[in-house]
């Protein structure tokens, strides 16, 4: 039993000797520090990863975003699903003149996005202040014709589920 006492009480006696004279509190404090600063970074870069999606401002642009995520959440979008999706945005938005830049702007936001759902859950809040009921449907249907255009999964039902539920076309439940 005085064995046992005598280490703890020396690893006591070097942990206060650690601590005080070798430098621990700082080497705790720069420890704390740096998880601090890989976590504001972190923060950053997230708020950074998804600015662009915060800046859309139109109904459109955000519509078309959203059907290029859908047409990717399979796999990289094809030549077709961007025919399609550039038919639709002409026919139903009326982008003639200014269709490519369009589509070039969306492309770039719909590649800084992660997948379909947090940018659904970014621009529902735009859809809702800016669409009326029967708009906000005319979007979903769209969607589903880009995700049906060839295989249409079980992730994609999903991922248009969860937006109708908040665009509040589908009750929650």
């Amino acid at each position: 039993m005085p064995i046992i006492g005598l280490l703890l009480s020396s690893l006591a006696l070097w942990t206060c000797y650690w601590f005080f004279r070798m430098g621990g509190l700082e080497q705790i404090q720069a420890r704390r520090a740096e998880r601090k600063d890989a976590e504001r970074l972190s923060r950053a870069r997230e708020s950074e990863r998804i600015a662009p999606l915060r800046a859309v401002d139109d109904p459109r642009d955000a519509a078309i975003i959203l059907m290029l995520l859908i047409a990717r959440e399979g796999g990289d979008p094809t030549r077709e699903h961007i025919a399609a999706i550039e038919k639709i945005a002409r026919s139903t938005f009326g982008f003639d003149h200014d269709l490519t830049a369009r589509m070039t702007q969306a492309r770039f936001i719909a590649s800084r996005a992660d997948s379909f759902a947090p940018a659904a859950a970014l621009l529902s809040d735009l859809f809702n202040k800016k669409l009326t009921h029967d708009e906000k449907r005319h979007l979903v249907d769209m969607i589903k014709e880009v995700a049906s255009f060839e295989s249409s999964g079980e992730a994609h039902a999903r991922a248009i589920d969860s937006l109708s539920r908040r665009l509040g076309l589908i009750p929650a439940g």
